[in-house]
Order: C-alpha cells, then sequence, then structure tokens
C-alpha cells in the first residue's frame, strides 16, 4: 500500500508541475517530431499517451494535441485507445499493489467492492462521470472487483463523450479557415451533448434494473 501512496504523491507533483499550455502551445514541434519517425509515428503517440494517461496527465489535453497533429479520425483513434490503455496501466497497478491491503484495513470498502453496485462495466462507466481526477477513478476501480472485461467496457464508453469533443477542438484548432473552426465546434458541441445523453440513458437503465431486482 505505501508503494501506491508514493507512486500517487510523485506522479500528482509530476503532473502539476508540467506546463501544460506550454505542450499545447508546441503542438506544431511535436508534429514535425513525430513526422521524422515515418510509420513508427502512430504507435509512439499511442503508446505515450498511455504512459502519460497512466501518471496521470490529463486525458482531454492529449485528445486535444492529437487532433492538432494528427487531425480527427487519426487522432481520435489514436488518443482514445491510448488514453483507456493508460487508465488499465493504472487500474492493474492500483490492484497489484494495494487492494488487498485496504480490503483488509477497511471491511466497508470490501462489502461496498462485493455489492451489485460496484459490478460490471456499468458501474465502471458511473464511475467515470464522478468529477475528479481520472487518475483516482482508475485506482478507486482497482480497489473494487470489477473485472478487467468490464473496466475495458466501461472506460471505453465513458471516455468517449469528452475525448471525441476534445480531438475534434484539437482539429479545428489548427484550420486555417474561421469557418471551418466554427464548423468543427459545433460538430463538438453536438457530439457531446449527443453522447451525454446516450450515457445517462445507459445509466438510468442500469438503476431501473437494481431497483426491480431489489
Amino acid at each position: 500500500m505505501s508503494v501506491l501512496l508514493v507512486v500517487v504523491v510523485v506522479c500528482s507533483y509530476v503532473i502539476y508541475s508540467v506546463p501544460l499550455k506550454e505542450i499545447l502551445n508546441q503542438s506544431y514541434i511535436i508534429k514535425q517530431w513525430l513526422s521524422s519517425t515515418g510509420y513508427a509515428a502512430p504507435v509512439i503517440f499511442t503508446l505515450g499517451s498511455a504512459l502519460l494517461t497512466t501518471i496521470g496527465m490529463p486525458r482531454l489535453l492529449l485528445c486535444t494535441l492529437a487532433g492538432m497533429v494528427f487531425g480527427f479520425n487519426w487522432g481520435f483513434a489514436l488518443s482514445h485507445f491510448g488514453t483507456v490503455l493508460g487508465a488499465y496501466g493504472a487500474f492493474v497497478f492500483a490492484r497489484w499493489s494495494g487492494r488487498e491491503y485496504v480490503l483488509k484495513k477497511f471491511p466497508k470498502i470490501m462489502a461496498m467492492s462485493q455489492s451489485s453496485q460496484a459490478q460490471g462495466w456499468q458501474s465502471v462507466l458511473l464511475v467515470r462521470q464522478l468529477p475528479i481526477s481520472g487518475l483516482y477513478n482508475d485506482i478507486l476501480l482497482g480497489m473494487s472487483s470489477v473485472s478487467h472485461l468490464d473496466f475495458w467496457i466501461g472506460t471505453f464508453i465513458g471516455f468517449l463523450p469528452l475525448g471525441v469533443t476534445a480531438t475534434l477542438v484539437g482539429a479545428g484548432a489548427i484550420q486555417a479557415d474561421i469557418s471551418h473552426l466554427a464548423q468543427y465546434l459545433a460538430i463538438a458541441a453536438s457530439a457531446f451533448f449527443l453522447l451525454t445523453i446516450i450515457l445517462k440513458w445507459l445509466l438510468a437503465q442500469r438503476q431501473r434494473k437494481s431497483v426491480d431486482l431489489s
């Protein structure tokens, strides 16, 4: 457990000390550097996104950067897979390093983790809506009893609304024509609204089933 606490503290310090705005401002330089790597660029960006997400880098920054560097289609695909993979890395590490200790030390957390409310991909989707850092969400899920598959499904779906929106914003930011920028922003707003409605519907369906079973 002490290992997990040390890692969380160190990662939080690293992330908060990183000049995030400067990273976006240097997107052109990053794009040039990635272009110089040839066909390896998508792999480098995906693995880099995964690593940075694992240590707590805001994934929306990576999605926006991906849109600026690769455009929307490739940018979304690479950043989405990379950030989901990174979140899974934090999930696995939390489960490996601290879950057993926490569950033995705090029985209430054990009872919560074994309840029907803490199982299934819908529970992962619900946690993804909490207004806290993605790193802490991953750790919380790592302490629960959700399966690895449920984590992947719930995270893949839960990352969609803001991921699509941020990538569209990034892709729109590199448009020279103001009308094209406006189109990207309008699409981003519409996508966020539509995907959010779908997620709320899925969560409402889950809550309804839970009430019926009780």
